[in-house]
């Protein structure tokens, strides 16, 4: 791996693990018997950045890079985006509590375009144009659970609460966008960045993406005191329904 291509991949490890610090140290402060539904948030947002620099440290290692005769695939940066990407949407869902069959379509649909990034990556001509179509279509599904599906569950919520869902889903759509263009852009699609430029922006973006994203989760983590009170529903699957008010009152039942 050239030497300034290492120098980015460095750089996220150290940008990916600052960011795996505030949710760490809010998550070992701030848990306990009065928070017990607050842990699963914590650890997700740990999750996203904590993975994430472990598999920079493989890239930047040079270690897990697979070259064959129709192109090179960093498989640390993909298993990075297969675990992560689900933490991301996880914490979302989490937010906005959806039904379960709701979060697995979504994770379904995160799988399926990382598998197909790989098989357009390792692949050449139409099939790899093909493999890439075929992603750029299951994310446009996944936008549409992210601006249709999720908000629906999350209009139930307080205010408070969708103010930092909303910000979070937008962050999210914003810069996964990007992502497919730069695969155009790079040496995968039609070749107008080097290598090393490509890793510089997968860096940016992955920082941003995550690290962005802990860091309003984390400011915005008073939110999770409006759904401490909320009771979970096997029948409703991840959704839960309001056990009583912040006041502490019982609901006065249906309109």
């Amino acid at each position: 791996m050239p030497v300034d291509t290492t120098l980015w991949a460095w750089l996220g490890v150290l940008t990916m693990a600052a960011g795996t610090v505030p949710p760490l140290w809010i998550w070992f402060t701030r848990s306990g018997d009065d928070r017990p539904g607050e842990a699963i948030h914590y650890a997700t947002l740990v999750g996203i950045t904590g993975i994430a620099a472990v598999a920079y440290v493989f890239m930047a290692l040079d270690i897990g890079t697979i070259v064959t005769a129709v192109g090179t695939l960093e498989t640390a940066r993909y298993v990075d985006w297969l675990l992560t990407t689900p933490l991301l949407l996880l914490y979302l869902v989490l937010l906005a509590q959806p039904s379960q069959r709701v979060l697995a379509t979504l994770i379904i649909i995160d799988v399926l375009i990382i598998v197909a990034g790989a098989v357009a990556v390792l692949t050449t001509g139409p099939l790899s144009w093909g493999a890439f179509a075929v992603g750029v279509a299951a994310y446009l599904g996944l936008v549409y659970g992210l601006l249709v599906k999720l908000p629906a569950a999350a209009s139930a919520k307080d205010d408070r609460v969708r103010a930092v869902f909303g910000t979070l889903r937008n962050i999210t759509i914003v810069l996964w966008t990007l992502y497919p263009i730069v695969w155009v852009l790079a040496p995968t699609g039609l070749g107008l960045l080097t290598t090393s430029t490509e890793m510089l922006v997968y860096v940016y973006l992955d920082v941003v993406s995550k690290v962005g994203f802990v860091v309003v989760a984390v400011a915005g983590i008073d939110a999770l005191a409006y759904l401490r009170d909320e009771i979970h529903t096997p029948e409703d699957g991840v959704g839960s329904v309001p056990s009583r008010d912040r006041a502490g009152h019982e609901p006065t039942g249906a309109d």
